[in-house]
């Protein structure tokens, strides 16, 4: 039996366990877990479930953009001025039943009318987005400066 922590407490290899009742407030931190000895396998189904499964965060709005942040993202493809594809790390998801969360900004335009970021195709291996800033006036719209997207799956 492999060590496991979820909400009742930790079950260790040898089925002893250790609960919350038995753990002063704040008694554990950094200095007693030792790096890397946590990982998604040793937290219990829903525990798991919590975590980002994935995410990038990078400018939308230059060419040729920069990803400033990402986790299980392999590379962002700009398929026109607004349209994104995020592709995932090989094995990240197994099926299409994941949450995909887009936030952006744009600091560049100042008469910036509206805001519009939303989802497009989604597959195993890729989630297509669009982040769109309209401007006021004849201006095109153009790619937000700043995109993040996180997502979250239950498996």
């Amino acid at each position: 039996m492999p060590t496991t922590i979820d909400s009742a407490g930790i079950t260790f290899d040898d089925a002893t366990s250790l609960t919350s009742a038995v753990l002063a407030a704040n008694s554990v931190g950094a200095t007693q877990i030792t790096n890397g000895s946590v990982t998604a396998a040793k937290l219990g189904t829903n525990e798991q479930k919590q975590i980002c499964k994935a995410f990038v965060a990078f400018n939308g709005s230059t060419s040729p953009y920069a990803i400033s942040n990402s986790f299980n993202v392999s590379s962002v493809t700009r398929n026109a001025s607004t349209n994104f594809t995020i592709n995932y790390t090989t094995g990240t998801f197994y099926d299409v039943n994941y949450t995909v969360l887009v936030s952006m900004s744009n600091s560049v335009t100042p008469s910036v009318a509206q805001a519009v970021p939303y989802i497009g195709a989604i597959t195993t291996s890729s989630t297509q987005v669009f982040a769109v800033v309209s401007t006021t006036g004849s201006a095109p719209a153009t790619a937000a400066d700043y995109i993040a997207i996180a997502v979250f799956d239950s498996n």
